[in-house]
């Protein structure tokens, strides 16, 4: 038995420091300034009417003192009986003490003249004098309460003489705001100092943290006669900068700093701080609400660095750690370490400086011991000398970029694996957890258990007791400033599995009623013939905390033997999917299919043991969603007898907004399944995304192998239109110098096989080949390693390749390379890197390279061979092109306004091949084959003959052109590009397609606008004969609108169209597209007013024009996105 005191002993004898001044308050002499003290004054003859109680209370304290000294004497000799004994009757005589505290406060009551809301509190007061008089034995304790708010002391008749009105101080203690400081600091100052507010209580918070530093023998002083106060503090000068908006704080150095760091040790506790800045005379850090912290210095500073103050104890080099909970031999919660750190980087010039403050602790070689050896004799016997350990460590702070934080988790949690077999159950672990939550910190103790019963075997997970400890003010919590409650935690799943010969299976439940989300999980197999599984999640809360309901269940059925189909086509298995209020998330799915994820939806295996895996798939597939439902049938088809070839396929629907999904997993096992030396298995999945406009494929190779050759990779298929028109396919990814554009599935992995793949040798293989509207990209690389970390010899030989068809031109990068490292220095090497253009004429270009230890050889090349060939395709004529598309009656469309309502009805006309234009209406002409209004290099891969640019005119014929109509083209099939642009440039772009016409007179429009008078009759009916009529009275817009508001009118189709075009904005945001401008390469602004442009084209050919007129332009002006220009009048 070590002499340590353990929590329990440790906790009583601090009791009963609390209680030992009772005797000496409450004596005959003494008591009247006591009682004055706590707010209540009495004479000598009320006091000697409390002198029974009052001596009980003393009677039963010098119990407690004498108690403990007893107990102190036990742990010291070391005697186990009596230190259980005498800490028993010690917590009795503390009880004892304690009612004796109540039944001294009902005498209280009982004078007369004393306030009830006096004398009903008086036990509360008494106990936080003698708190209050205990921990001020220890500096500071108090002070650094009050600084956090947690110890509140009200002085009451300040400087007052009169006896019979005596000055006294009530303390009153707010344990619950130490939750509120461990989950938002910040929340706390704006509650204790009306921080963020313009009416910052800096006063109090100086004078509070001056108390604190005078406490801890530390020099400082609070002047409050000056504007502002002000606290003085060894080198340091607080003040509030009222200012500043919002108001803030500014801490002043009053002397210069160089960097250095400064130690303070004393027993455990070891005090740093370091400084990695210079920082001079008067720099000033200012503090600004909620957590923005600046540096101020004169302009001509320049700071970057970091201060830091930490202060720690440290027993892990002990014999003993810090024991937090428990006894020194026995079950204990312990420390090797804690500590806490103030601090910050500053980085910045020129006056001011960017700064972040760090607050932080860290609790270190923590460890939770739980030993049997003190249970009943029955836990005693068949667990004797069990003691399990599990170590711990976690750090938290509060940053004012990223707020708080914790190292780990929020919460702190430790399983301890167990695997105690108490004949059919089994406790396979044990969990203890401590979280914050507010001025709550939640607890739980619980287990996972299992059992077997014959042929039917459980598991159930996480069962045990949840203890919620809260912190209460005016000590209302049923143990005095702490409120417990116990519960029983329910599980968190359930797990069942039965092996009765004809029936094997089982079943998994999963409940989170935190999240108020339920799952289950069911796989039972019918003698070999069939295997059924069903999968469900219901959910009857909604992401955003509403009350609601959503539900997923997958059912499948594995048939033992497949269905003939014929052709050697089975079927192996069916099911299917639905989903109430639920979506899917495709992206997210997509990611699925490379990590392997999607197989937890496609036909699962083991879906009991991975139960838990495939819930928190189907979660993040399938979220909840209102008024969203998926429906989606799966098939498992098979090909040979045993299958060689199968193909999970699974079509999900999405209504609304209509759109579909195709999941599917493909295998191919050659020459059998069970010992194969050929197998392929790809996932992917498909979709037709209505609302998006797109149509997109990815699919993924995963542990697919041919013999020993290991084979992985991606391919993805992207085609959008509408506003946001694109195309890509891409097998293996795309050039390295190639921005993809977004795209809804993973970037695709290269093509690759590993023909070796081991820690001393490797042989890898891999390609792509991707095609977009702009360019065809195709490449290969191979890797070569063997060898040790001693010595290694690799090397690599790769190229990436870029092509345009007119005139045919091909760009190819070449780079080999060949290594021989000794210990991780080069002995030999050879470098090449080049690029080969070609065909005519060919060019190579490059350089390379030998190195030998120390010595590098440089050898650049460059040469050309071949015929300088015309490989151009022959011109096109595009007027023929464009005719024919504005001569397709398909390109006329006749539309009314989008701004009018038609409140007649027109009269049915014949149909016709003309086109009727209403005479408000507009006439639309477009065409998707050629861009308008832009300079053409090429359609196609040809140059065109008969014109450079499309421009369409309107002919005096009554009507006038009102606007252009835009379609998205591929730039690079009208335009020549360099290979720079063709990988950066966008790959479609809105361009005009055509024209809108309308009248050429001038049309009368104005804003929508109603305003009607409403009368009605009033008919007061006082009885049954007689009726008052009162016609046409006045009613007003706002009863109008109350009175009618939810009647059918107020709901047709035309009221919600004149109530929108009456609202001043439409209640969405609206993303502009993105535009260009020809700028100045000096400083981004713009040419003139005329250099912007809506498409990358048009403003490349206005450049062009620019160059051409003044060719010294050439390299000063560049076309960016229109955001990133500097406007012209800052530019000027």
């Amino acid at each position: 038995m070590s002499s340590e005191v353990d929590t329990l002993q440790r906790v009583l004898l601090q009791i009963s420091n609390v209680l030992e001044p009772l005797e000496r308050e409450l004596n005959s002499t003494r008591a009247v300034q006591t009682f004055a003290e706590l707010g209540i004054t009495l004479n000598s003859g009320q006091v000697s009417s409390l002198a029974s109680p009052m001596q009980a209370l003393v009677a039963s304290s010098k119990t407690v003192l004498q108690k403990a000294g007893d107990l102190a004497q036990a742990i010291e000799d070391e005697n186990i009986g009596q230190i259980v004994s005498i800490s028993t009757e010690l917590i009795s005589q503390v009880i004892t003490a304690i009612q004796k505290i109540d039944q001294l406060q009902t005498a209280v009551q009982s004078i007369g003249g004393i306030p009830a809301s006096v004398s009903s509190h008086f036990a509360e007061r008494l106990f936080n004098y003698l708190l209050v008089r205990t921990l001020d034995a220890a500096n500071g304790i108090n002070e650094l309460l009050e600084l956090l708010g947690i110890l509140e002391r009200q002085r009451n008749n300040a400087g007052s003489t009169d006896p019979a009105n005596p000055e006294f101080t009530i303390s009153t203690f707010h344990f619950n705001e130490l939750g509120k400081w461990l989950e938002s600091p910040v929340s706390a100052l704006q509650s204790h100092y009306n921080w963020g507010s313009s009416s910052l209580d800096a006063a109090n918070l100086l004078q509070r943290l001056e108390r604190l530093l005078l406490h801890l023998k530390a020099p400082a002083f609070f002047d409050d006669t000056s504007p502002t106060p002000i606290l003085e503090a060894v080198i340091f000068q607080l003040r509030p900068r009222t200012d500043l908006n919002p108001n803030g704080l500014s801490l002043s150095i009053r002397q210069n700093l160089s960097p250095g760091k400064i130690e303070f040790a004393a027993d455990d506790l070891k005090v740093v701080l370091d400084l990695q800045a210079t920082l001079p005379f008067g720099a000033e850090l200012v503090i600004q609400p909620p957590a923005t912290f600046t540096f101020h210095t004169s302009a001509a500073d320049t700071i970057s660095g970091s201060l830091n103050l930490s202060v720690s104890a440290d027993r892990t080099q002990a014999a003993t750690p810090y024991l937090l909970i428990g006894d020194p031999d026995g079950s204990r919660l312990e420390v090797g370490k804690f500590g806490v750190s103030f601090g910050g980087r500053i980085q910045g010039s020129g006056g001011q400086s960017a700064a972040d403050f760090t607050v932080g602790g860290e609790i270190g070689a923590g460890k939770l011991a739980i030993s049997f050896a003190d249970g009943d004799g029955f836990l005693t016997d068949i667990l004797s000398g069990v003691q399990l350990n599990s170590d711990f460590g976690m750090a938290f702070g509060y940053n004012s970029s990223d707020g708080l934080f914790f190292v780990g988790s929020s919460a702190l949690e430790i399983q301890l694996p167990l695997h105690l077999n108490l004949g059919p159950v089994e406790v396979s672990a044990l969990t203890f957890s401590v979280g914050i939550d507010n001025n709550k910190f939640p607890t739980a103790i619980s287990t996972d258990i299992k059992a077997a019963l014959g042929p039917l075997a459980a598991v159930v997970e996480n069962i045990g007791l949840a203890i919620d400890f809260a912190l209460v003010d005016n000590r209302s919590g049923n143990a005095g400033p702490v409120d417990i409650k116990l519960g029983f935690k329910p599980p968190n799943g359930v797990g069942l599995s039965l092996d009765v010969g004809i029936v094997k299976g089982g079943g998994y439940l999963y409940f989170d009623f935190d999240k108020e989300e339920y799952a289950g999980a069911l796989e039972l197999m019918f003698s070999g013939i069939v295997t059924v599984k069903a999968i469900g999640l219901i959910t009857t809360r909604m992401p955003d905390g509403s009350e609601g309901f959503s539900l997923l269940i997958i059912i499948s059925a594995e048939f033992g033997t497949p269905f003939q189909l014929g052709f050697g086509f089975t079927l192996n298995a069916v099911g299917g999917l639905l989903g109430l209020n639920r979506t899917m998330e495709l992206e997210v799915i997509a990611a699925g299919v490379r990590t392997g994820s999607i197989n937890s939806v496609m036909f699962p295996d083991n879906i009991i043991e991975n139960a838990p895996r495939i819930i928190s798939d189907l979660r993040q597939f399938f979220p909840p969603a209102q008024d969203v439902f998926l429906i989606g049938p799966m098939a498992k088809l098979g090909w040979g007898t045993p299958t060689l070839v199968s193909a999970s396929l699974g079509i999900i629907v999405e209504i609304p907004p209509g759109n579909i999904a195709i999941l599917g997993v493909l295998k191919v096992a050659l020459p059998d399944e069970d010992a194969a030396l050929i197998i392929i298995q790809v996932s992917f999945i498909g979709a037709l995304e209505v609302d998006k406009q797109r149509l997109w494929f990815y699919a993924s190779l995963y542990d697919s192998r041919v013999i020993f050759l290991t084979i992985d990779g991606d391919m993805g298929l992207l085609i959008a239109w509408g506003d946001n028109a694109n195309f890509v396919i891409s097998v293996g990814g795309f050039h390295p110098s190639f921005k993809p554009p977004p795209l809804p599935f993973p970037n695709p992995n290269r093509i690759a096989i590993n023909i070796l793949n081991e820690s001393f040798a490797r042989i890898r293989v891999e390609g792509y080949f991707a095609v977009t509207s702009n360019t065809v990209q195709f490449g290969a690389k191979a890797e070569v390693y063997f060898g040790l970390s001693a010595f290694n010899i690799s090397g690599q030989v790769g190229f990436d390749a870029l092509f345009q068809f007119s005139p045919f031109y091909f760009i190819i990068t070449i780079s080999a390379s060949f290594d021989v490292k000794v210990f991780g220095v080069g002995l030999f090497g050879v470098h090449m890197r080049g690029e080969l253009e070609g065909t005519s004429p060919w060019h190579i270009e490059g350089e390379g390279s030998i190195s030998l230890l120390f010595w590098d050889i440089d050898v650049p090349f460059s040469h050309t061979w071949g015929e300088d060939e015309n490989t151009t395709l022959p011109s096109i004529d595009i007027m023929p092109l464009i005719t024919a598309e504005f001569e397709k009656l398909d390109n006329w469309t006749a539309e009314l306004p989008t701004s009018n309502q038609l409140l007649v009805s027109l009269r049915a006309i014949e149909s016709t091949s003309d086109l009727i234009l209403h005479p408000v209406g507009v006439l639309r002409v477009n065409q998707r084959a050629i861009p308008l209004d832009l300079d053409l290099d090429k359609v196609g891969n040809q140059k065109p003959k008969d014109a450079k640019r499309l421009t369409v005119e309107v002919i005096d014929t009554g009507l006038a052109k009102v606007a252009d109509t835009k379609e998205s083209f591929a730039t690079a099939q009208y335009k020549n590009l360099s290979d720079a642009n063709k990988l950066s440039a966008p790959s479609y772009e809105k361009q005009n397609a055509g024209i809108e016409l309308s009248v050429s007179n001038q049309q009368l429009k104005s804003s929508a606008a109603v305003k009607r008078v409403v009368r009605y009759e009033q008919n007061i009916i006082d009885n049954n004969f007689v009726s008052l009529l009162i016609r046409f009275v006045a009613i007003g817009a706002e009863f109008f609108n109350h009175f009618l508001g939810r009647n059918a009118a107020s709901k047709s189709a035309l009221s919600a169209s004149y109530k929108a075009q009456k609202a001043p904005v439409e209640q969405k945001v609206i993303v502009k597209e993105a535009g260009y401008v020809v700028a100045s390469t000096m400083n981004n602004s713009p040419h003139s007013q005329e250099a912007y442009f809506a498409s990358h084209a048009q403003a490349q050919d206005f450049l062009r024009a620019q160059v051409s007129q003044s060719p010294g332009l050439q390299d000063s002006l560049h076309v960016i996105p229109s955001t990133e220009a500097t406007p012209l009048q800052e530019a000027a």
